[in-house]
């Protein structure tokens, strides 16, 4: 027994226009599916919900059907007789892609059935056989959607482009109940387009309306979005494939407070579609409409992963002048690194919570996550409870800078999850919110926090060139200072501050332009300054901040040793024990060989510049 799937279509815009080398959007219906299962029997049957019996006397409204069950049996010689039971959810005439949908589930099952493999080219060109019995003049349009997982913009001729969609919300449908015939709607179009430029016009503009909306979709603008769909149901109205009962469902979605509202497919009958952007306008559609024969389709987001990697400061933040703005007292530069990054993924939940590592964090822990969070949700129309997972490759609280790379991830995924949207610059400017440090993880290579009123982080320097830096982990534990409190302390009671806040100007100004040229020695000495001369302030503080363990001082003393026998290598370490070896990337396996006589290979990394947060997968 073999069974197979296809699903729905909906088609957002470009309906008859497509027929006329237009773009037309169109969208995958997973509610409504058919699957078709093929089994070996006495004789061919064909079992359907408009049919039970002899395949040779099926009626003629499946010939698009039968016509197709006898080219793939041919094409693959399949001599067995063959029950074939075909299930679909799919109302007919709806203009939902029943027909390209049935048709592809028997092709697929029929394939499946004598285990040949089916390329995406076969499938198509065998529905187009059955939707041009069904059709006439199909644009191949439906047979794409129904075999796609993702929304699409088809031109005919020139297949699919996916889309990348930022539209949120809600698509309503609504199935009038009345059956129309997509083919004749076609064919009278085709007739009075030639007899009057009115019509001809109104076609010309319904293209236009269709490849303007995904210009729409891409930027996330549902407002506009909704306005032109219901421009395009003005113009379907001219070309005479509306209807009365059409009409009503679309006035009562607007009334109700819809974006848009327009038919969908053939028209004549069909189903009706209404686009809403929140909960509110979509429940008052659905009272309109009165609940039935209508399906949800839920445009939002449900689940997103983000992954960015931690940076290491070359010219360290170190304090805040503003704790409340988190608006640092110097601008700092950082390397992103390769090997080092966090995974943090955003779902709907039925309440808020947050899972680090694998361990459910208390509340505690999660007060700050969801505080930082709520910055997102009052930027956006989504105000639904999340759950948070968050994965570090490496040790979390330990001075390798998890804070940074995990709040550029959940800033990241919180981003898009919510609809925002936001450019880097702009997104940096809130996830200093979560951490000052973990701007800088939102983009890859060189990257400067720039102190200011509104601190923000750039790209500074692509980093590809000869550079390279191994992370040398000391301790894995989590440290009892925390960085927060080991800042604070610092900022209120060292003498030294302030001539820590006066060098790093200083070495930033220095650092970027040795960057620029490329000089490897003064970018390393500056590192190690920076370094060396934060931990002195913290040290000078009341009570005094130290990190550094014997095996610290051991690893700062092997880095002196290697440059004074010529290799190009200089420490930096964040607040903990662990140091990071800046060095060339043609030095940096012979160093790494050099480290291991004293330290445990497993014990380090090394990494890379690494590239900017990025989303790596959405459902």
């Amino acid at each position: 027994m073999n069974e197979s799937l296809s699903h729905g279509k909906i088609i957002l815009m470009g309906e008859h226009a497509v027929v006329y080398g237009y773009g037309a959007i169109a969208l995958p219906l997973f509610s409504h599916s058919v699957s078709t299962m093929v089994e070996k029997c006495d004789t061919d049957v064909l079992e359907c919900s408009l049919y039970q019996g002899k395949l040779i006397n099926a009626p003629a409204q499946l010939s698009n059907v039968t016509e197709v069950i006898k080219e793939v049996r041919k094409r693959l010689s399949i001599e067995d007789s063959l029950k074939i039971s075909i299930n679909s959810e799919i109302p007919v005439g709806r203009g939902m892609g029943s027909s390209a949908a049935v048709v592809s589930s028997v092709i697929k099952a029929l394939f499946k059935y004598k285990q040949i493999f089916l390329t995406q080219e076969q499938l198509l060109e065998l529905v187009h056989v059955g939707e041009t019995i069904a059709h006439g003049n199909p644009s191949g349009l439906d047979g794409v959607v129904v075999n796609s997982k993702v929304p699409v913009l088809f031109k005919r001729g020139k297949g699919i482009v996916p889309i990348q969609s930022f539209l949120h919300g809600y698509l309503l449908i609504k199935d009038t109940g009345i059956v129309a015939s997509t083919k004749q709607a076609v064919l009278d179009i085709a007739e009075i387009m030639k007899k009057s430029a009115k019509y001809r016009d109104a076609m010309d503009q319904l293209g236009k309306l269709s490849e303007l909306s995904i210009r729409l979709i891409e930027k996330g603008n549902m407002v506009e979005l909704g306005l032109k769909m219901t421009e395009a149901q003005q113009l379907l109205k001219i070309l005479s494939v509306s209807h009365p009962e059409i009409d009503h469902l679309v006035n009562e979605a607007l009334s109700a407070g819809a974006l848009g509202a327009k038919l969908t497919g053939g028209g004549r009958g069909g189903c009706v579609i209404a686009l809403c952007q929140n909960e509110k306008s979509k429940d008052e559609v659905i009272k309109r409409w009165k609940d039935e024969n209508l399906w949800v389709l839920d445009l939002n987001l449900h689940k997103i992963t983000a992954r960015a990697h931690a940076n290491i400061a070359l010219v360290k933040y170190w304090g805040k002048q503003d704790e409340k703005n988190v608006i640092p007292y110097n601008s700092s530069l950082s390397l992103t690194l390769d090997h080092l990054y966090t995974d943090t993924t955003i779902e709907t939940a039925n309440k808020d919570e947050f899972i680090l590592n694998g361990i459910k964090q208390e509340e505690a822990e999660s007060e700050k996550v969801f505080k930082f969070i709520d910055r997102f949700r009052e930027l956006s129309e989504r105000k639904n409870k999340i759950r948070i997972s968050s994965f570090n490759n490496f040790p979390t609280a330990a001075g390798l800078a998890s804070s940074a790379s995990g709040f550029a991830a959940l800033a990241t995924a919180a981003n898009r999850y919510f609809n925002i949207n936001l450019p880097r610059k702009e997104l940096s400017v809130i996830t200093r919110f979560g951490s000052g440090s973990a701007t800088r993880s939102l983009f890859g290579g060189f990257v400067v926090w720039q102190k200011g009123e509104i601190p923000y982080a750039f790209e500074y320097d692509s980093a590809d060139w000869d550079i390279a830096m191994i992370v040398v982990m000391i301790s894995k534990e989590v440290k009892k200072v925390s960085s927060k409190e080991a800042m604070r302390r610092t900022v209120d009671s060292s003498p030294y501050y302030p001539a820590w806040v006066e060098s790093a100007q200083s070495d930033i100004e220095s650092i970027k332009r040795a960057i620029k040229r490329h000089d490897f020695v003064t970018v390393g000495e500056i590192t190690e300054r920076s370094a060396l001369r934060m931990h002195a302030s913290m040290m000078a503080a009341k009570p005094p901040v130290l990190y550094w363990q014997p095996d610290t001082i051991k690893v700062l003393q092997q880095v002196e040793s290697l440059r004074s026998e010529g290799f190009e290598c200089y420490a930096t370490m964040d607040a903990g024990p662990n140091v990071k070896i800046l060095t060339r990337k043609s030095q940096v396996q012979t160093i790494f060989e050099k480290m291991s006589k004293e330290i445990n290979k497993d014990n380090m990394i090394i990494c890379l510049p690494g590239e900017g947060a990025t989303i790596i997968d959405e459902n």
